[in-house]
C-alpha cells in the first residue's frame, strides 16, 4: 500500500486558546472576515466580545450571519456567497460545532466557484480553491473542526463533500465553551464521536495492523469520557478529553490512513438526517447496532475482534458472530446510558418510509452502500427494519 498524509490545520488547543485568534487572523492576512454561527452562545461566551476586538485590532471588516441550524442547508450557504462577495470577505469565522463549520467551508469552496455551489455537493464540479476558513470549537463530536468533510443538504438530499480543499487552516477549541451546549446535542455528539473511531476499523482490505491498535485505544477512551460526560456533564478535565479526542479522530483521517473505511452508518443516517432533519448522533445510536448485527451474518470478523479487544469478550467461549452481537449489546447499552434512541420508532419515523430511505440510498438499487459489506436495496431495507 502507498499513501500520502498531509494537513494544513492548525490546532491551538486548552483554556484560554481563543487569545491566539488575532495572531492567527493576521497569519491568514484576513482584511473582511465572515462570521457564521448558530445561537447566542457566541454572545454568552464572551466569544463574540474576542472575534470583534481581534477584527478592529487587525483592522478587517466584520460581517456575521447567526442562522446557522442542525442538518444545515445549501439555501443559507448560497446566500451567505452573495454577502460575501458583496463585501470582498477573504477569510470566513465559524464558530459552534459541525453545522457551523460545514456551512462555512462550502462558503469557502462556492466563493471560489462560478457556479452553483451545489454542484460540488453533486459531483458536477470539484473545488479547486476556497477561500481560508478558521473555526471556534464550541462542541466536541463531529471532528469537522479538522476534516476534510462538510455536510449540507438541499430540500431532503443531503450530501458531503469530502476534499482536502476544506480543511480549516485553523481550529480553536478551548474546552471551556462546551460547557453551555445543551445535554441532547452534547450527548449526540459524544455517541458521534465514538462511532468515528469505528467506521474507519470495519475494513475488508489490506490496512496497517497498527492502526487497530490506535483506533481500538480510541474508541476505549472516547467511551470511558463518554460514560463520564453522563455523570457530569460540567467536569472540565473530561470535556478536556472529549474535545482531544474529536480532533484526533478525525484529524484528516490520521488514524484511517492506509485502508478503505467503511462509512455505512454514516451514510445511511445522512439520509435518515436529510428525510427526517435528525440530530446526527441520535440517528447514529438508532441505527449502528442493528447494522452491526445485520452485517455480522456474513461478515463478523472486525466486529468480533473489537469484541475481544475493546470489550475483553472471551474468544474461546463464543463464536465470531456471537462475539459480534456482544459487541452491538455494548454499544446499544452505551447509546442508552445517554438516553439515545436506539430505534428509529423512538425517532418518531414511520416504518412505511422505510422502502423510500432504501431507494433514495441506493439509487433505486443501482449502487451500494458502505464498503466493509456492501449493502444493496435489500439490505438497507432489512437493517432498517431490524432497527425499528
Amino acid at each position: 500500500m502507498s499513501f500520502i498524509y498531509y494537513t494544513q490545520s492548525k490546532l491551538v488547543f486548552g483554556v484560554g486558546s481563543q487569545n491566539q485568534l488575532e495572531a492567527l487572523l493576521r497569519e491568514n492576512a484576513a482584511t473582511s472576515i465572515l462570521l457564521v454561527y448558530s445561537g447566542d452562545y457566541v454572545f454568552d461566551l464572551g466569544i463574540h466580545d474576542v472575534i470583534n476586538q481581534a477584527a478592529r485590532n487587525i483592522g478587517a471588516n466584520l460581517i456575521e450571519n447567526g442562522d446557522v441550524v442542525p442538518n444545515p442547508h445549501i439555501d443559507l450557504v448560497r446566500n451567505l456567497i452573495d454577502q460575501a462577495r458583496a463585501a470582498d470577505v477573504d477569510f470566513i469565522l465559524a464558530v459552534g460545532g459541525a453545522s457551523s463549520f460545514d456551512t462555512a467551508k462550502a462558503v469557502g469552496v462556492g466563493l471560489e466557484y462560478d457556479g452553483d455551489v451545489w454542484d460540488l455537493f453533486t459531483g458536477v464540479a470539484e473545488p479547486q480553491s476556497s477561500v481560508s476558513v478558521g473555526v471556534i470549537s464550541t462542541i466536541p463530536g463531529s471532528g469537522s473542526e479538522v476534516s476534510d468533510c462538510a455536510v449540507l443538504q438541499q430540500g431532503h438530499d443531503k450530501r458531503a463533500l469530502e476534499n482536502r480543499i476544506v480543511i480549516p487552516k485553523f481550529a480553536i477549541v478551548n474546552p471551556e465553551y462546551s460547557r453551555t451546549a445543551p445535554y441532547r446535542y452534547q450527548a449526540a455528539a459524544v455517541a458521534d464521536l465514538a462511532v468515528g473511531f469505528l467506521e474507519p476499523y470495519f475494513t475488508a482490505k489490506d490496512h496497517l495492523e497498527s492502526e487497530d491498535r490506535l483506533l481500538e485505544g480510541g474508541l476505549k477512551a472516547a467511551l470511558v469520557a463518554g460514560r463520564r460526560f453522563v455523570e457530569d456533564p460540567q467536569d472540565l478535565k473530561n470535556r478536556t478529553e472529549l474535545h482531544w479526542l474529536s480532533a484526533t479522530m478525525f484529524n484528516h483521517c490520521f488514524l484511517a490512513t492506509g485502508s478503505e473505511n467503511d462509512w455505512t452508518t454514516h451514510r445511511i443516517e445522512h439520509e435518515l438526517g436529510g428525510e427526517f432533519d435528525v440530530i446526527h448522533g441520535e440517528g447514529i445510536s438508532a441505527i449502528l447496532p442493528s447494522i452491526i448485527r445485520y452485517v455480522a451474518r456474513r461478515q463478523p470478523k472486525r466486529y468480533a475482534q473489537l469484541a475481544v479487544r475493546v470489550f475483553d469478550a472471551d474468544p474461546y467461549d463464543n463464536d465470531e458472530e456471537q462475539l459480534a452481537n456482544y459487541f452491538a449489546n455494548r454499544i446499544e447499552e452505551h447509546f442508552k446510558a445517554f438516553g439515545l434512541a436506539t430505534s428509529l420508532h423512538e425517532l418518531g419515523i414511520a416504518e412505511s418510509s422505510i422502502e423510500h430511505v432504501a431507494d433514495r440510498l441506493t439509487l433505486n438499487g443501482s449502487k451500494t452502500v458502505g464498503n466493509y459489506s456492501p449493502l444493496d436495496r435489500n439490505d438497507v431495507i432489512a437493517v432498517l427494519r431490524l432497527a425499528y
